[in-house]
This record gives structure tokens, sequence and C-alpha cells, in this order.
């Protein structure tokens, strides 16, 4: 196999290329040229490829864990303690809105509901006796004392009513519930508490068995709508400028292996972690089918913009770039046979591609498939000097 090396003017044409066939573009380089035989060049197969102008879409991966959307995530307590005596949601159950998820026996309701209902029939006969006298008054039957005597008992009857109706809506009992109560409502037990789910959802936390006390400040069920679900990254402060609200991310789990998950960025803290320098995004993924479950290690897969006045770079093959001791190095076709070495500044790569920051120009040249090969007689002059 047939190699010679030719010495050049550093910066400039090797000395056996005619002056027209100077590099096309003055960057640093090595100091020799490679030239190859006809024969040296088929029997390894020698390969090149044009640089291209263009960038990489560089990718930010970063780890996190699955989690609800907390905007649909609801704790359910009592407001007043009581015993439970039925429980019906279990764990992992789908519960539809005002779905009655347990069932308390509450003292304080049952004295609350009573004192309720005594008002408002204090108020109904109050009501009475006063329209009746306050008639009676007009046509100058009853007297004034009488009058107002049956006005009074009214006014202190009707403050009591809306005391103990505030009462009950005050202990979470809704309007309908509250003009529903009677003697015989809960079949004859007002100290019957139902506990009642806010929206439709999933039942992912539950702490309540049949004859426990329960109080009000203990959680006894946790409802979460997992049709969406989040996914909180971690941004470096230097990306922030590369990434927007409503940009798509590639999402994978462990536990469906080559499968992607699709979302999307719809918030970006407006504050940077201090010991970490990054911000938190917000990721919410469409979760329809449940697969992804809270707590999963999830891996996001983000796709960085350019940064605000970053110059395309240029695109070489992997295979192109050969490091020689601390520099990275590509071989440029001059000719066929004839290949000149050039240190290159790389800025990232992709499996199969490597964009340069300097050192090339789009429409050059370079070797591919045996740019090993060169570099090996490269270093073997370099020591041979």
């Amino acid at each position: 196999m047939l190699v010679t090396t030719t010495c050049g003017c550093k910066g400039g044409a090797p000395a056996s290329v005619s002056a027209n066939k100077s590099p096309p573009v003055q960057v640093p380089s090595l100091e020799r040229a490679i030239r190859l035989a006809p024969e040296a060049i088929r029997t390894l197969g020698l390969q090149t490829a044009l640089a291209s102008s263009g960038g990489l879409s560089r990718e930010l991966v970063t780890t996190a864990v699955i989690k609800p959307n907390a905007y649909r995530v609801a704790d359910v307590s009592p407001r007043v303690p009581g015993k439970a005596i039925e429980v019906y949601a279990r764990l992992g159950d789908n519960v539809k809105k005002g779905a009655v998820l347990a069932k308390l026996d509450s003292l304080e309701l049952g004295q609350a509901k009573a004192a309720f209902l005594r008002a408002r029939a204090d108020l109904d006969v109050a009501k009475r006796n006063y329209d009746r006298l306050k008639t009676l008054y007009a046509k100058q039957i009853s007297s004034e004392r009488d009058y107002l005597t049956a006005k009074g008992d009214f006014e202190r009857s009707e403050a009591a009513y809306n005391q103990a109706r505030e009462a009950l809506r005050l202990l979470g009992l809704s309007e309908a519930q509250i003009a529903g109560t009677n003697w015989d409502s809960g079949g004859g037990r007002l100290s019957l508490l139902p506990l009642i789910s806010p929206f439709s959802g999933t039942v992912i936390s539950r702490d309540i068995v049949v004859g426990e006390q329960v109080r009000p400040d203990q959680t006894v069920f946790t409802i979460a709508d997992l049709r969406v679900v989040w996914l909180l990254a971690d941004i470096h402060e230097k990306d922030l400028a590369r990434v927007r609200i409503g940009d798509p991310v590639g999402i994978q789990v462990d536990a469906y292996p080559g499968e992607e998950f699709r979302g999307s960025i719809t918030y970006i803290s407006d504050t940077i972690e201090p010991a970490t320098r990054t911000a938190s995004a917000r990721v919410e993924i469409a979760n329809p089918d449940r697969r992804l479950r809270l707590g999963m290690f999830a891996r996001a897969h983000i796709k960085l913009r350019p940064a605000p006045g970053e110059r395309a770079g240029i695109v070489i093959p992997t295979d192109a770039v050969q490091r020689v001791g601390e520099k990275f190095v590509v071989f440029i076709e001059q000719e066929p046979g004839t290949y000149f070495p050039r240190v290159v500044s790389l800025a990232t790569a992709s499996d199969d591609a490597v964009e340069v920051r300097s050192g090339l120009a789009a429409g050059e040249r370079v070797v591919t498939k045996g740019a090993f090969y060169l570099k090996s007689v490269l270093v073997r002059e370099s020591v041979a000097r």
C-alpha cells in the first residue's frame, strides 16, 4: 500500500499542491497532507461525505417521578368527629362525583340537626302567630302590646333558625341537604354523616375502618383524577433560554421498554433552586388508560431550541472525527488521493453525527470510512519526526 506525506507551510497548502489547490478556508490545521495511491484507496474502501450547514437538535434528558395532577387531588375529611359505621370505597376504586365513600355516626351532627329542626318548628309557630296578630291589630281587634310581643317572638325565632341553619352549613351540609333535613331523614338517624367524593377520580389513599373514631384533622380518603398526570423536570439554568411552555416532551418508563409517551411543558418555575441551579418544569401527560402509575421513575426527553443569537454549525458523520492527543481532527479531501488533516472544535454529537463549531466549512468533503487509518499514518509520521 503506497502512502506518502508531504510537508506544507502551516496554515497554507501542502508543497506538492499547486497554488490554486489551497484549502478553501483558512482554519487551524496540522502540517502534513497524506497521499494515498489508487490501489490503497480501493483496498481501504475509503469513503467521504460533504460537510453540511445546520445543527443537531440538542436534547435534554432528565429523570423524574410521575406525580398526580395537583389541581385534581382532594383529601376527604369529616368536619365533625364521628364513628365509621359503613365504608364503601376501596383503594384503587374509580368513583364518581357525589359518590358516598363512607358513613359516620356523629353525635355533634345529630345535635346540630335536632337544634335546626326545633328552630324551624319554632319559627313556623312564631310566624303564624305573628301573621294572625298582625291582621287582628290592623283591624284594631288585638292590642298593640300583643302585636309587638308576637313580632318580637317571630324575629327571635327567625334569628335562631338562621343560626341553626348556618351551623349545619359550617358542618359541610349542602343547601339541598339542609332543606331535606327532617326527623325521618337517614332512617331516623340525624347523626348519619356521609363522606362524599368531590369529583370523579380514583381512590389513591384510604385510612379508615369500620368502628374507627374519625377526627376532622384526619384524612380518610384521597381522590385523584389520573386521566392527566404530571412530571416535574429539572432544567439547568444555562438551558432555560432553549425551553418554552408548550414544547413537546417524550417520556419513557422502564415498565414499557421501547415505548414513548407524549406530553408538553405547561409551566416553568419563576425561581431557581440555589443548590442545583435548576428550575422546575411541569410536564402534563395524558393518561386515559392509567398505564402511567404514580411514583414511576421516568426519563424525560426535551428537544432544546437554538439559543438566542446562536449560529448554525456544520454537521458531519461521527466516523469523520478522530482524536489525536487532545485535539479533534478531520481529514479533508482536497482531491482524490490527497487528504489534509485539520483540527476542529466540536459543539455537540448524536449517535451518527457531530456538529462542528469551528474549523470546517460547509461543502468541504471529509473522510468517513478510512479516517482511522489516516489518523494512524499521521501519528506514525509525528512520532518519526
